[in-house]
């Protein structure tokens, strides 16, 4: 996060205070923000908070908005190398693309600083599901590592689905396991 959002979202922070605190002073018998509604001098000293609080507004939604691009930082004696999660990923899915019994490979870091990655898998119906999620986490452990230079600390397989093949699907059940 740079300096600027911390310094926004501070000073959105100090305004909503405020205007928390106004409120509560309103409900509890104050008249500071009645007599200030009432006064001649409303529009102008409104429009002006109305328009901090539009501007804002819309500030936070970007920030929300805005995604941010994680890498994995290496530290090295002539400076950082930032390799993109997206890149690393893509390599992932590549790498698991090769393993037979794979319809679709979907990859997604979990955690940049201690390396987890997430795989949600849709497999073949005649392949052993154990072995083939343990044949893909080696296969991308050592790939990753190979290549990137990335030690991954945890690999997650999710099976999302078994793929609708149908050369296979005419087959008796028990030939296919």
């Amino acid at each position: 996060m740079i300096i600027l959002d911390r310094i926004l979202l501070g000073i959105t922070g100090l305004v909503l205070v405020v205007l928390a605190g106004l409120l509560l002073s309103t409900i509890l018998g104050g008249t500071v923000l009645i007599d200030w509604l009432q006064s001649s001098r409303v529009i102008f000293d409104g429009s002006i908070v109305a328009l901090i609080l539009a501007i804002l507004a819309v500030y936070i939604v970007v920030l929300v908005s805005r995604s941010e691009k994680r890498f994995i930082v290496y530290p090295r004696e002539l400076g950082e190398i930032r390799i993109s999660t997206a890149c690393v990923e893509s390599l992932i899915v590549e790498a698991a693309e090769q393993i037979p019994g794979l319809e679709q490979v979907r990859a997604s870091f979990t955690d940049v600083v201690s390396p987890k990655v997430k795989l949600r898998v849709t497999v073949y119906p005649d392949h052993n599901l154990s072995e083939l999620s343990e044949e893909l986490q080696e296969t991308v452990r050592d790939y990753v590592q190979r290549t990137v230079g990335v030690v991954i600390q945890e690999i997650e397989v999710f099976v999302d689905g078994i793929a609708k093949n149908a050369a296979e699907t005419d087959r008796p059940l028990d030939e296919l396991v």
